[in-house]
């Protein structure tokens, strides 16, 4: 193993900005309207944060795909002929991607984005009604609620006189509305959790005019029943989660009407409420993250305010005895939407926020954990080519993340000592202790990796041996590659089923540039049985890739079996296992005929196609080998096939590896 650590510190120049200041704020989009809510997801698969923003006026939706500088190119995904609400995210359709759902609230609609990853920006969503004679959409959050492992929507709704909840589960890659049920409050904002921890999703939905909490909470037969939880408040935003980490569910609460941020736990039968700093005026979205990485959870909040002034942008850190400290981000009026992501993928949770007063997406940049970071490339020892999907984790905080294509990672890491483990299914597992990071600061971790790569002389075993005698063979086994080679070792009988052979040792450790050696012990008896032929495989198992189980035929031929005589005639008719097997590029396949007649042994591909015919005519009750050379041929899996003039057939797989 070469290990390489540096640890460089990067001077950040900051341009004035002070260190103890949490977050500092940025133009994602501009002049878009009434901008209303955020999605924050990769819409176009490359590994950063795109957005979908919603327009409470004019209406619409509109995408911004991440570019370099943490910037967006913007374009109208759709564009609707009234007011808009809420976003949902997430593969709706069942394909791979990330699409949308729009609540065209003044079109009394649901507008489906069916994501187009192809496509440029421009064309990136395919928009279309999803449902229409709606109510006022207005709330929506995606989840599997359901429980069928697929996402599903949640949509509440509202008009001056009809309120209601609407439930789209998705079946075969469509969302096909499943539960419409009516509420006596305003559904203002809508959140999912697992209350009781039996792996079911409630509903809960935070209502206005003292309407407080509702819960929907699934039944026996599917349905669901509706209670309210926490009456005589006005909410008019929700989130869920373990603030306190006791393994009970917490809910932050926008209490629009009181202009503060409410903390209930669930305590198994009730909620109990805490009282929590700070206010913002007409609360309308908040979300829970640990924005400075002391393991503890903390949340955001945003304030709409009224007439320019009174609102805001807020969050809450946790201290270590439980309590909040409010900190304020901004008092300008108008924010609604919210969402939390590590946009600049620096290792810390970002707020990117809309505001329709000024009609701006805003990304509001986390300084408190940024840029500590572990960084770095893995790359094979011997070659030196790239190691993609090899896992690097930080043991003490299990924090990790897989390697590019190039064999780079990044690590969003806090400040202290750490172990580095990097795993791979075809590589040597190493760690790497003593990693040290330093707060602002970018260490980097460059590692090289070893394998394992076994060496068969052998692929087969093919043996004559005496009848009722203990023989053994030695099966040496190479490690050409650069890492310790494991192997566990064992053996099944097909023909008979009876232990006639064994393995030793179990488990073999093969050095680098070494080989070893298994012993098979064979002992034959025939005496109670007419079968003159003992076949099986040597089973190895192994950290050596593609070659992690290697099946190795055995065919055993008893010289001397008392009941047969020394004709060694065959009993049954049928192919034995081909040796070597995989081979290139000959290989022989042995054939017992029993009965004499007309025979041929022909090869396919896997595609049925017939490639070789290696005989086609009379033969006497004997054994016979016939050779096939494969030279001209591709790489694959072909069978051997003997048939004869009855129509019986028999079948034998081959493989040619080049």
């Amino acid at each position: 193993m070469v290990s390489r650590l540096l640890i460089c510190i990067l001077i950040l120049l900051l341009g004035g900005r002070a260190l103890a200041q949490s977050f500092t704020s940025h133009v994602l989009m501009r002049d878009i309207g009434g901008a209303w809510d955020v999605n924050t997801r990769d819409y176009d698969g490359d590994g950063d944060f795109d957005v979908l923003a919603s327009t409470w006026i004019p209406g619409g939706v509109f995408y911004g795909e991440h570019r370099p500088g943490d910037t967006l190119a913007t374009v109208e995904a759709y564009v609707a002929s009234s007011s808009g609400r809420d976003l949902a995210s997430g593969d709706f359709d069942g394909d791979g991607d990330v699409d949308g759902v729009f609540a065209s609230y003044g079109e009394d609609r649901y507008i489906f984005l069916r994501n187009e990853p192809a496509q440029v920006p421009s064309e990136r969503f395919d928009a279309f009604i999803m449902a229409e004679m709606a109510s006022g959409p207005n709330a929506l959050v995606s989840a599997d609620v359901s429980g069928d492992g697929v996402v599903d929507l949640v949509a509440t709704e509202l008009r001056s006189s009809t309120n209601q909840i609407r439930i789209f589960q998705q079946i075969a890659g469509s969302l096909e509305e499943v539960w419409l049920s009516s509420l006596p409050h305003d559904p203002l904002a809508v959140t999912v959790a697992d209350l009781n921890g039996d792996g079911t999703l409630e509903i809960l939905i935070a209502t206005a005019t003292d309407g407080g909490l509702y819960v929907m909470r699934r039944n026996a037969n599917g349905g669901y029943a509706i209670t309210q939880d926490i009456p005589n408040f006005y909410l008019a935003a929700i989130t869920a989660g373990d603030l306190d980490n006791d393994g009970a569910v917490d809910i932050i609460c926008g209490d629009f009407e009181s202009d503060v941020f409410r903390r209930w736990e669930w305590n198994g039968t009730g909620w109990t409420l805490y009282t929590l700093p700070g206010s913002l005026n007409n609360p309308r979205a908040v979300a829970m993250a640990d924005f400075n990485s002391d393991g503890l959870v903390d949340f955001a909040g945003t304030g709409e305010g009224q007439n320019g002034g009174s609102g805001g942008l807020a969050w809450w850190r946790q201290t270590a005895s439980g309590a909040f400290v409010y900190q304020s981000l901004s008092n300008q009026s108008g924010f609604v939407g919210l969402d939390v992501v590590d946009f600049d993928r620096d290792g810390d949770g970002d707020l990117i926020v809309a505001n329709r007063e000024i009609e701006q997406v805003l990304f509001y940049e986390n300084l408190m954990g940024s840029p500590t970071r572990i960084i770095g490339h893995v790359t094979a020892e011997r070659g030196g080519e790239p190691i993609a999907n090899a896992r690097v984790t930080a043991v003490e905080t299990g924090v990790s993340t897989l390697t590019d294509p190039l064999g780079y990672y990044a690590l969003g890491m806090i400040e202290g000592t750490f172990t580095l483990r990097i795993e791979h299914a075809c590589w040597a597992t190493t760690d790497i202790p003593g990693v040290q990071t330093v707060r602002d600061d970018t260490t980097y971790v460059d590692e090289q990796l070893r394998r394992a790569v076994i060496d068969l002389p052998v692929t087969s075993l093919n043996l004559f041996i005496q009848n009722e005698q203990v023989s053994t063979y030695e099966y040496s086994i190479g490690n050409t590659g650069d890492a310790d080679l494991r192997i566990a070792a064992s053996i099944t009988g097909f023909a008979p089923q009876a232990p006639w052979a064994s393995v030793v040792p179990g488990e073999l450790t093969i050095a680098p540039g070494q080989s070893g050696s298994l012993t098979v012990t064979l002992t034959p008896d025939t005496t109670n049985e007419a079968n003159y032929e003992f076949l099986g495989e040597l089973v190895l198992r192994t950290n050596s890739c593609p070659d992690t189980v290697v099946d190795v035929a055995l065919v055993i031929i008893v010289l001397d079996a008392p009941e047969r005589g020394a004709d060694l005639l065959p009993m049954t008719t049928g192919l034995l296992p081909a040796y070597p097997n995989p081979f290139n590029p000959v290989v022989t396949i042995p054939v017992a005929i029993a009965d004499g007649g007309h025979y041929a042994v022909r090869v396919y591909d896997i595609l049925g196609r017939e490639v070789a015919q290696l005989f086609d005519g009379p033969l006497l009750p004997g054994r016979f080998a016939f050779t096939w050379q494969a030279s001209g041929h591709a790489s694959g899996r072909y069978t051997a096939v003997l048939t004869n003039d009855g129509n019986s057939r028999w079948e034998t797989p081959l493989t040619m590896i080049k």
